[in-house]
């Protein structure tokens, strides 16, 4: 047998795949991660400090939304919104919240009122356009969406919207983000919309889509901004849409099919052509 020669991995160079792992973890799997990725790591490398700055590094990259202490809306965990490395705003409330990167959970005894955070002169128009996007995400998201608009500028608003869907018993999660940024002089809206999805029964398959825009909007004030901005958003995530059905079709029809192995004993391909077989459970009924 060949001689194998194992190169030497310094505790540095772990630490730095582990950050890596933690941080392309799918939606909605983050803690089931760290726990594997502390089991591969010698005792005690990944110091509570370390997998707490990870963490962080991961909510805040992923826009994680996380349900508010009374259970009525979700903060959204990102870096626009960020007071300090554990304090968030929430921007539906006025409120800064304590959280927990490691447990993702506000912490209902760490909060304080925020109202001198939101006076700046576009504050009408982030109320107007945070209304119309709570809306717009219900309708498309029902209670697992979460909306944050800021105003980061006198003349500027960064605006946040993000949403999972989490079934782990059956094997998928997914995540829908998007970031926009509206500048109220120039009126040019440019955002970003990130999709991840993790299917893994049976096998371990991801899909992710990036999409950048920019737009200009018309609108007159605060009372047409919301209307505007929603209209944007809209169809730029109907094209996204869009695009992914032709993509599964044509994955279906044509990519799929290039994948089909020889059969060993007829040196054939399979007929592609699902009427041409019987599923296991057809077969069974027949016994």
């Amino acid at each position: 047998m060949a001689d194998y020669e194992y190169t030497h991995v310094s505790d540095d160079e772990k630490l730095k795949i582990a950050n890596q792992l933690l941080l392309s973890a799918p939606p909605g799997e983050i803690r089931d991660v760290a726990k594997d990725v502390t089991k591969l790591l010698p005792a005690g490398l990944l110091s509570d400090a370390k997998l707490r700055s990870a963490m962080h590094a991961y909510n805040t990259k992923n826009c994680v939304g996380v349900m508010a202490p009374e259970g009525t809306h979700r903060v959204i965990i990102c870096k626009e919104g960020e007071v300090d490395p554990t304090h968030y705003l929430d921007t539906k409330t006025k409120k800064v919240w304590g959280f927990d990167h490691v447990t993702q959970e506000l912490q209902a005894h760490d909060a304080r009122d925020a109202a001198d955070m939101f006076v700046l002169p576009a504050e009408p128009f982030r109320l107007a356009v945070h209304q119309a996007l709570d809306d717009y995400a219900f309708t498309q998201f029902a209670n697992q969406g979460a909306v944050a608009v800021y105003a980061t500028s006198p003349n500027e608003l960064a605006i946040v919207l993000s949403t999972e869907r989490v079934n782990l018993r059956n094997y998928w999660s997914g995540r829908w983000k998007s970031q926009w940024t509206l500048n109220l002089e120039t009126r040019a809206l440019t955002g970003t919309i990130d999709l991840h999805v993790h299917y893994y029964e049976d096998g371990n398959l991801q899909l992710q889509s990036h999409k950048t825009t920019e737009k200009t909007l018309t609108f007159h004030d605060a009372s047409t901004v919301g209307a505007a901005v929603v209209q944007v958003i809209r169809d730029e995530e109907h094209v996204i849409h869009s695009n992914l059905e032709d993509m599964y079709i044509n994955m279906s029809e044509e990519t799929f099919k290039e994948m089909r192995r020889v059969m060993p004993v007829t040196q054939t391909k399979m007929e592609w052509s699902i009427h041409a077989h019987r599923t296991a459970k057809d077969l069974g009924q027949q016994k």
